[in-house]
């Protein structure tokens, strides 16, 4: 499981305890069945505690004086995807009810539900209680109480139903923005026009998210869009130009000449541009344009926020 951070927009209606019975039953059955580690959870793990068996993480979750053990089982009960997806389809047929996010946490602890965790890779299993703390963590990654905009909502259900469009509210529950609008207004023309048929599509919807998130998207969503391109069209040509000097110098040399030497995936720039070109056709019906001078210009980098800006940016 992985951890995600979002702003939250909740319902201002009074929450049911009818609906918060329902996902708790939900949620009870999924957990009881037991969870498979995802390959990203597993790596994680792999790299922090090197390789360890089901047996050694469960020492490390029984000794409360572990310094690993808290980010360990924060790492478990972050909602997976596939556990939220699962979900999805009672959480879209609640028709305005609102689960109290305490009362379906009350209803996962009691009685008492063990959580297995399985290794891929024939590691073991590993059974974890569900504490109090622990189901509140879970309940709050799954954010059962965050509003889909009515029209949002429409949307999703006529132009893909089924798993498609609980992955599509997934990805929404999960976006770290409000529901303006405007954002919902291009939510609705990407959804119907972006054409999600393949992972590439997929991606490309995630990474509309991801804009939309930041500060510069709070305006206009298509002047976000051309400023992205034009900031990714500089950081090709300052990858393509820092490459360039590495081939005619080394490392140390340009380093010792004051240079601020930043690594640019090229590639991953311009699948973002293409990510970019496919979202504005879809959306507004032409491409954010980047002109010649604007791919001559070398992005400013002065110092470790510029770089740690850059590396965020193209994560």
């Amino acid at each position: 499981m992985t951890a995600r951070r979002r702003t939250v927009q909740t319902r201002d209606r009074m929450p049911t305890a009818p609906a918060a019975a329902g996902i708790a039953a939900d949620l009870r059955e999924i957990l009881t069945r037991g969870l498979d580690l995802s390959e990203t959870t597993v790596r994680f793990i792999d790299s922090t505690f090197s390789h360890p068996s089901a047996a050694e993480l469960a020492a490390i979750i029984d000794d409360d004086a572990d310094p690993e053990r808290d980010s360990l089982l924060a790492l478990l009960f972050s909602p997976d995807e596939p556990v939220q997806i699962e979900l999805e389809s009672r959480l879209s047929r609640l028709q305005g009810e609102t689960p109290s996010a305490e009362e379906v946490v009350a209803r996962l602890v009691a009685p008492p539900l063990p959580v297995r965790f399985r290794f891929p890779d024939g590691r073991g299993v590993l059974e974890v209680v569900l504490a109090t703390a622990l189901a509140s963590r879970l309940i709050h990654g799954l954010g059962i109480d965050r509003i889909l905009p009515a029209g949002v909502h429409e949307t999703i259900a006529a132009a893909a139903p089924g798993r498609c469009g609980n992955r599509l509210r997934v990805m929404l529950r999960n976006a770290r923005f409000d529901f303006t609008p405007a954002r919902s207004e291009f939510l609705c023309t990407l959804i119907l026009k972006l054409g999600i048929q393949d992972e590439g599509g997929w991606e490309c919807f995630a990474f509309a998210l991801e804009l939309l998130a930041e500060p510069e998207a709070s305006a206009e969503v298509y002047t976000a869009l051309a400023a992205r391109q034009k900031w990714l069209a500089r950081a090709l040509h300052h990858g393509q130009r820092l490459r360039e000097q590495l081939a005619q110098s080394n490392f140390e040399t340009l380093l010792s000449q004051g240079q601020r030497l930043a690594w640019v995936d090229e590639t991953l720039v311009q699948r973002q541009m293409g990510f970019i070109d496919r979202i504005g056709l879809a959306a507004f019906g032409r491409i954010p344009p980047v002109d010649a001078a604007e791919r001559s210009q070398a992005v400013d980098i002065e110092g470790t926020p510029d770089v740690a800006d850059l590396m965020q940016r193209l994560a």
